[in-house]
């Protein structure tokens, strides 16, 4: 994992984003950080004085965004992570603001071939994960439908590639449009207006995302 400098860019919220993940009940204000180390998709970090509860967030936050009123129990902390390890020479770009090393491919491959692609620099299919990195991915790739990190299976439902559980869905309307392992070979592919569960071997455009 890359090392994170921690800027104190502290900030008051009065609410929280909707979005955000449960938190975690810490000691102080220093293992919130050391849970945000931790966290390779952790950018900010909220800590709550009062309850001594952290939250982990993948994007910035920013006061003028989420409202002005101040609530003094809660600190907020934007990281800065250098991109360390995400490898520039095969073609992958550093984006801080979900902290995500990813590499776009124009072309069509199919759900196992985009894989096996992504693999062989040592990535993996991108994983929308949040809100946050679901739109980062609008900015970076605001053309056509594009496919993502995700299979559905008769026993367990979706999986990311790397067997842990999809969490984050943002279905068009009518989707999924049948049940896992039944018809279609069920993969997720992502486009501006949401996601639908394609053929694995439609070809489509991929993003490939490589962890550091």
């Amino acid at each position: 994992m890359a090392l994170v400098r921690l800027q104190l860019h502290l900030s008051l919220l009065h609410f929280l984003p909707s979005d955000i993940a449960p938190p975690g009940s810490v000691e102080n204000v220093l293992d919130c950080f050391n849970s945000c180390l931790k966290n390779q998709e952790c950018v900010s970090l909220i800590y709550d004085r009062y309850n001594k509860q952290c939250y982990a967030y993948p994007g910035r936050l920013e006061v003028p965004f989420w409202g002005s009123d101040l609530n003094t129990d809660l600190d907020i902390y934007n990281t800065d992570r250098e991109g360390y390890g995400c490898p520039s020479h095969l073609g992958y770009d550093f984006n801080s603001t979900v902290n995500v090393c990813f590499k776009i491919h124009g072309g069509t491959d199919t759900q196992i071939q985009a894989h096996r692609n992504c693999n062989s620099d040592g990535g993996h299919l991108i994983r929308i994960t949040s809100s946050a990195k679901d739109e980062f991915v609008s900015v970076v790739w605001p053309h056509q439908k594009t496919l993502v990190d995700g299979m559905c299976y008769v026993e367990g439902g979706w999986k990311y590639s790397n067997g842990d559980n999809v969490t984050y869905f943002r279905w068009m309307p009518n989707q999924p449009n049948a049940e896992c392992g039944q018809g279609w070979g069920r993969c997720l592919e992502r486009s501006v207006s949401g996601f639908n569960d394609v053929h694995c071997w439609h070809p489509r455009p991929f993003i490939c995302e490589f962890d550091i």
